[in-house]
């Protein structure tokens, strides 16, 4: 970014990451050039071992809001040019049709993307089937992780039985399905925490952000533990969700356009978290994600407290938005 870049224009086109103000068209699809700036950072998804960049993409804004295929392989094929490869993609089978119009892209670029995909089933044949369907759509015989979709919705008595859920995931696992297992949600951070402590999970996705903190403080009650059963942590809701719902290519975040940048500058400061996952909708929010990372360095001491003001003066407004504590 040029020193001529107004940095209010900036923010504001900024908003649009993840589910967030939407600033004009989306870019036209189109093969994407490398950043001269270079990849960004990698850092180690826990036992996974995946060496990914420290932003992933979720293709939820993409697929729920119905933008046409051409718009959604450009979009990561941008994060894979800007980014660095392999990127971590984020899909599901609610999100529209973006498992079928990810599949061409995945035949040429798969080595390319570390592709996780979820399940919210809660019994073992049910998760098997379901993944087997997701798969289908996708195109690919195997998906790099595995999650629980939502896990603060399950019954975790019967998700540890020998026909709950997580024996549906290992079957998946031993099948050759899947590699990695884990979890997401962004609620009830005490399934996450027994989840964890069980030893069964190598990753989890969950929510990260600085209003949030003070709400669902998953970075106290849930990232000490992954980072003692080394499970890696994705950071989702960096922005806060959507204000608006995902449905209309007109979405717009939690935060506004000033707490962007800080936003993404508390989530790659957050010990233990790997990757961050933005909900890019164009080419031209990919690359502003990426020239957003690249800014990033340690808070000092004053701009934390200054942050942690504004979190809990935001966190009094939003309240419980992502559901039980």
């Amino acid at each position: 970014m040029n020193d001529s870049y107004n940095r209010r224009q900036f923010l504001h086109r900024l908003a649009a990451l993840g589910g967030a103000v939407a600033i004009g068209k989306s870019a036209p699809a189109r093969t994407p050039n490398a950043s001269p700036a270079g990849p960004l950072p990698k850092r180690i998804l826990g036992r996974t071992g995946a060496n990914l960049p420290v932003l992933g993409l979720g293709l939820g804004p993409l697929g729920i809001a119905d933008f046409p295929t051409e718009e959604l392989q450009a979009v990561v094929e941008a994060a894979i040019a800007d980014w660095g490869g392999p990127v971590l993609v984020d899909v599901q089978w609610d999100y529209g049709d973006a498992e079928a119009r990810l599949a061409p892209l995945l035949k040429k670029r798969r080595g390319d993307i570390f592709l996780v995909m979820k399940t919210g089933k809660q019994e073992k044949t049910q998760v098997v089937a379901s993944v087997e369907e997701s798969l289908g759509r996708l195109g690919v015989e195997r998906a790099d992780s595995l999650l629980l979709n939502n896990i603060g919705l399950f019954d975790m008595d019967r998700l540890f039985r020998p026909d709950g859920a997580l024996a549906g995931l290992q079957e998946a696992r031993r099948r050759g399905l899947a590699g990695h297992l884990g979890m997401s949600g962004h609620m009830v951070t005490r399934a996450f925490v027994r989840t964890l402590e069980s030893g069964e999970f190598d990753l989890a996705m969950f929510v990260v952000n600085f209003v949030d903190r003070h709400t669902y403080n998953f970075e106290e009650k849930v990232i000490p533990v992954a980072r003692q059963h080394n499970a890696g942590v994705v950071a989702m809701k960096v922005l806060g969700g959507s204000a608006s719902g995902y449905e209309s290519r007109d979405q717009r975040s939690m935060m506004v356009d000033s707490d962007i940048e800080p936003a993404i500058l508390y989530v790659l400061g957050v010990p233990g978290v790997s990757t961050a996952v933005i909900g890019c909708r164009s080419v031209e929010q990919v690359r502003l994600a990426g020239a957003a990372a690249r800014r990033y360095r340690p808070m000092s001491g004053s701009q934390e407290q200054a942050l942690m003001k504004r979190g809990r003066q935001l966190a009094r407004e939003w309240g419980q938005h992502l559901g039980e504590l």
